[in-house]
Parts: C-alpha cells; sequence; structure tokens
C-alpha cells in the first residue's frame, strides 16, 4: 500500500496523471494499491460538542475515492471522529487510521457507504447503512 503521495501511482497505472493535494483545512493524506483504486482525504475539520469549554471535539474527513474494479469514479465518504481532542497529533494519527481502514475497505474491492463513524478502531456505518458495503470483485477472485 502506498501513502501520502502527490503523484497518484494508480492513476499512473493508468496512464493519466492525478496529482494529490493537502486537504483543505487539512493535511496529505492518500493511500493507493497502485494497480486498483486511490483515496485521499478532500477536506477536513472540526466541531464542538457544545459551546462549553470542556465539551468534546469531533472530527471528520471527507475522503474521495476511485475504485476500478467497481468502475466507481470521484465517489465519497465522509468519516466522523468523536472525541478526537484538541491535540493536533492525535487527530492526524485518527485520519491516518480513517485512511487506512477506508483503503482497507477499497482494496477488498467494497464499495464503502457515504457515511462511518470511527469508533475503537473499527468504521462503523452510519444509521442504516449497516451492512450497506457492496462487494464487486470479479468472481473468481478472493474478497
Amino acid at each position: 500500500m502506498e501513502k501520502n503521495f502527490t503523484d497518484c501511482p494508480h492513476c499512473v497505472f493508468l496512464h493519466k496523471r492525478k496529482i494529490i493535494r493537502p486537504a483543505v483545512h487539512g493535511p496529505l493524506l492518500s493511500r493507493s494499491d497502485g494497480r486498483t483504486f486511490h483515496v485521499y482525504l478532500e477536506e477536513s475539520g472540526m466541531q464542538r460538542w457544545s459551546a462549553e469549554p470542556d465539551s468534546g471535539t469531533q472530527i471528520f474527513g471527507l475522503f474521495r475515492y476511485d475504485l476500478d474494479p467497481c468502475s466507481v469514479r470521484a465517489e465519497s465518504t465522509l468519516i466522523l471522529i468523536p472525541d478526537a481532542g484538541d491535540d493536533e497529533n492525535r487527530a492526524l494519527a485518527k485520519l491516518e487510521e480513517a485512511a487506512d481502514l477506508l483503503a482497507g475497505l477499497l482494496e477488498r474491492a467494497e464499495v464503502p457507504p457515504r457515511l462511518y463513524t470511527l469508533i475503537m478502531g473499527s468504521l462503523n456505518p452510519g444509521p442504516g447503512l449497516a451492512g450497506f458495503a457492496m462487494n464487486c470483485a470479479p468472481v473468481g477472485k478472493s474478497a
């Protein structure tokens, strides 16, 4: 798995060129297997649960991806990360974890739902979306 690149190896494999830039209000986060998909953080941000100074902080990452086995182009998934804290390093680590988990789904040729919450190292689909990820691996390929 290639990580945090600017020249997309998946697109190079397809004889295209795509430059991945840092997210709007966020870091450069990208993943690819170099052949069948790429995913990158398009935008991120944070919000407090309330106006109280000691209230929890939630961050979010909007990830954009292509998944060739499923003929999916420029699709997006929003990942909510509750209680990320105010520490910039912790927030970055959580966004990296989310990118790795999302890349794992794409590597298995699973089209993810549009909304997840990252809880205890696991991506949990939004309400009503449990079990929604669609696997489109070709017949004869292990998923």
